[in-house]
Order: C-alpha cells, then sequence, then structure tokens
C-alpha cells in the first residue's frame, strides 16, 4: 500500500500523480516526458480531478507494436537485439497493440 502524502511523489521509476482539472492523459505523459500510449495502455477509465494514478516506466523505454511491425524491425529501431526483446518481456511472439520494454 502506498501512502499518499501529497501531490506527485516519486517511487523510482514511477510517479503518483494526482488528477488536475480538466487534465488529460497527454498532459500527464508531457509533463513526466512519456508516452501517452504507454499511459492509455495501462487505463480502462476515465479521469477524474482528485483521482490519484501511477505514471510507471519513467527510466525505460517502451514500445508499442504497429501493424506490419516485426520483432526484428523493432529490434532494430532501438539497436537491441531481438532476444533482449524477448527477455525483457518473456515473450516469444508479437501482437499489433502489445506494449514492449525495449
Amino acid at each position: 500500500m502506498i501512502k499518499f502524502l501529497g501531490k506527485n511523489k516519486n517511487f523510482s521509476d514511477q510517479v503518483l500523480h494526482q488528477v488536475q482539472e480538466n487534465e488529460s492523459l497527454k498532459d500527464i505523459a508531457k509533463r513526466y516526458n512519456t508516452s501517452y500510449e504507454i499511459l492509455k495502455h495501462n487505463r480502462t477509465k476515465d479521469l477524474y480531478k482528485g483521482q490519484c494514478i501511477m505514471v510507471c516506466g519513467l527510466n525505460k523505454t517502451f514500445h508499442v507494436v504497429k501493424p506490419t511491425e516485426t520483432i526484428v524491425s523493432i529490434a532494430k529501431q532501438y539497436q537491441v537485439s531481438v532476444d533482449e526483446i524477448k527477455q525483457k518481456n518473456n515473450i516469444e511472439n508479437i501482437f499489433i497493440g502489445q506494449l514492449l520494454e525495449i
């Protein structure tokens, strides 16, 4: 359990953020220099003022798989090996819309 002590507390590679009035996921992503796709991938409900959300992966690189991409093309894009992607994500295959840690 995380005890909320105020606005935007840091927890290593994640931040507990309190949503402000009229704030969107895009606003939050921009504020923390992270990807909107990552925040969207982890959300199932609308945001509301005062809600606390965890913004994760601040010191990590993520990629959302797009149509026509392969694990080889993604590895080349980030200059890492296919095996590195497979190991970090504990996978053998990828699918469209999948969130991969690079």
